[in-house]
């Protein structure tokens, strides 16, 4: 193709050209920039929005928590823990006295009524039995008889007084005897071992 424009004419035509592409060029660009920073902005704006937003559901939650005084609520949990933990250790060396009671029934001599049956605190282990008794020998066969190994019930039984009165009544003499269990006996009194057997 011939061309016949003046070569400064034609120079004008293509630099302008490359002009026009350049300007189109630098305002995408421009445009490329502004919408960069419009999403920086925004998200910016948006974070610290978000921040601001958790900062304030944090006081919020702390100043109810504050309220409602957790942390005297959770001293007063594990004060309750410990109390059941301790209620059930008294529970399971708490004595069976009905299952206790039967075998001294059974242990008791003929003429001879259980009064008493009191736990001594000063002796681990030990009671205190009252028993009426028709004479003397009875009241001396109590003690016998509850001391015997094959009743398995006490270790040891003393006799601490006996009293008797000549009054007309069936039973004419009281007894007081200290009984003590074994260790190996106390475990069927137990109510922890009551349940295991």
């Amino acid at each position: 193709m011939i061309n016949l424009l003046p070569p400064d004419y034609a120079a004008a035509i293509k630099f302008g050209r490359h002009n026009a592409a350049l300007r189109n060029w630098l305002i995408g660009a421009w445009l490329a920039i502004a919408g960069l920073l419009i999403i920086i902005i925004g998200g910016w704006l948006y974070l610290d929005n978000q921040a601001k937003g958790l900062a304030n559901s944090q006081t919020d939650v702390e100043s109810r928590l504050a309220a409602e005084n957790l942390e005297a609520v959770k001293k007063e949990a594990q004060e309750i823990s410990g109390s059941i933990k301790i209620i059930d250790q008294v529970l399971n060396r708490e004595i069976l006295f009905s299952k206790l009671i039967a075998e001294i029934g059974r242990a008791m001599p003929p003429g001879t009524v259980l009064n008493g049956l009191t736990l001594n605190e000063k002796i681990d282990g030990a009671f205190d039995i009252e028993v009426s008794a028709r004479n003397h020998e009875a009241a001396a066969r109590v003690a016998t008889n509850l001391n015997d190994p094959a009743n398995k019930i006490f270790s040891t039984v003393d006799i601490l007084s006996v009293n008797c009165t000549n009054q007309d009544d069936v039973y004419q003499c009281t007894g007081t005897y200290r009984a003590l269990f074994d260790k190996e006996t106390r475990q069927r009194f137990l109510n922890g071992g009551a349940a295991s057997q």
